[in-house]
């Protein structure tokens, strides 16, 4: 084969597949995928870099409320993460219902905090007084309920603030500016944590964040028109695999463990018949094989520009 580079048909060809960025319409059949837009692929990649981040941030949280609410719960209770996990801020609404819901900001950073379950009405029951406060789990709590766990309320808020304070160098303030929730309710991806409460004490509380918050957005690469001839010179100096095929057959399994020194194949062609030439697998080249210099050779007859498949 030479080693002269492409020649202009295949250039134009291997250009015109640089330039598709997705495969061919087939008439108006749907396709069996549906493209995913890649700045979705980098929201999420940063919504799983803030993941642990806030998880860290949850811990801190629990071992500063594991003291900050002992005057405000009774019994013997622990608060521990159970998890986190990556939202669409769409199907928080649901989540936010029937709870006590806060918010802690500072400039773009924003945290939006809601307290569920019996845990509510067993602060409630203990700022009233009550020497075994109860809960029912399945009751939403009430309005009175939800007024009288605010000093509760705003005890896990400030465990968030102290917590926010070791790991960041910013100072987040409680806030009652509905645009917070707002914006999280907005967003297309929101980081949640999950603590709950066990023992005497009953419930949980999620904690909410966009990403963006928790770490640095990457800087997006800068984009530059592609040079078409930088491109056809870059890839014409490319090694690809060229296989001139002489011949096949199919051979049993059986007929090939009896394979013996000696035997003979006869192939389907003839000495003179054409063959094949593949170039990467593709179909590029029909040839004719002759003996070069005391070396088997071939010599090409026709090119294929088109895009051939292999049969």
């Amino acid at each position: 084969m030479s080693e002269a580079l492409l020649d202009p048909q295949e250039m134009e060809a291997i250009q015109a597949a640089i330039r598709e960025s997705a495969p061919r319409s087939r008439g108006a059949a749907t396709p069996d995928v549906e493209p995913t837009r890649l700045a979705l692929i980098a929201d999420d990649r940063l919504a799983e870099s803030a993941r642990p981040v806030l998880i860290g941030l949850a811990t801190r949280a629990s071992r500063i409320a594991t003291r900050a609410l002992r005057s405000h719960l009774p019994g013997t209770w622990q608060l521990d993460v159970v998890g986190a996990e990556i939202l669409d801020g769409t199907g928080i609404k649901d989540e936010l219902r029937g709870g006590w819901v806060a918010g802690l900001a500072h400039e773009d950073s924003e945290l939006v905090i809601a307290a569920h379950g019996g845990v509510i009405d067993i602060a409630a029951a203990r700022r009233c007084g009550a020497a075994t406060p109860t809960s029912d789990a399945n009751r939403p709590p009430s309005t009175v309920s939800l007024r009288l766990f605010q000093p509760t309320g705003k005890a896990i808020l400030e465990t968030w603030r102290q917590a926010w304070r070791e790991v960041f160098p910013t100072e987040l303030a409680t806030s009652n500016d509905l645009a917070i929730v707002s914006r999280i309710l907005d967003a297309k991806t929101v980081v949640r944590v999950a603590l709950a409460f066990a023992g005497a004490a009953s419930g949980r509380i999620n904690v909410y964040a966009r990403p963006e918050i928790l770490v640095a957005r990457p800087a997006a690469l800068a984009a530059f028109k592609a040079n078409a001839q930088r491109i056809a010179m870059a890839l014409a100096t490319v090694n690809v695999e060229v296989v001139a095929e002489l011949g096949t057959l199919q051979l049993k399994l059986r007929e090939l463990r009896t394979l013996e020194k000696g035997k003979t194949f006869t192939l389907q062609g003839f000495v003179d018949s054409r063959v094949p030439v593949f170039v990467g697998g593709v179909l590029k080249a029909w040839a004719r094989p002759v003996v070069c210099r005391g070396v088997l050779a071939v010599q090409i007859e026709s090119v294929v520009h088109g895009q051939g498949t292999r049969s």
